[in-house]
């Protein structure tokens, strides 16, 4: 299935519902899209660091790259990285259905954003 990156990258849901007791079937296909989506955040991530060491400076402790909006890359790094969250990839991923998680506790907000992988 294809998803914009914008919709895993600060996805906390996913980590909460792995935590979930559920069925069999269920926590295999929750499994598998957990495992694509970590190898595509990895090279999201991958990404995000070059793009720091392309427009970034040293952060005043030395502990690695930063860039602020007062910086003068501030406007080609915000183009370049929504550019990069509103790609799409592939999840190796199937749909779970929404009764499949009936036991499951999470809040408006966590079922929101995994509307990618749940359908009625």
């Amino acid at each position: 299935m294809k998803v914009k990156l914008a919709f895993l990258v600060q996805n906390e849901a996913l980590q909460k519902l792995v935590e979930e007791p559920m069925d069999a079937l269920t926590s295999f296909r929750i499994g598998k899209a957990v495992s694509s989506v970590q190898s595509e955040l990895e090279t999201f991530e991958k990404t995000r660091q070059s793009m720091l060491e392309k427009y970034g400076t040293k952060m005043e402790n030395g502990d690695g790259l930063e860039i602020k909006p007062e910086s003068k890359n501030w406007k080609e790094f915000v183009t370049e990285y929504e550019e990069l969250v509103n790609e799409e990839v592939e999840i190796d991923a199937k749909k779970v259905k929404i009764s499949a998680l009936k036991q499951v506790k999470m809040s408006p907000k966590d079922l929101l954003s995994l509307g990618w992988l749940i359908e009625e």
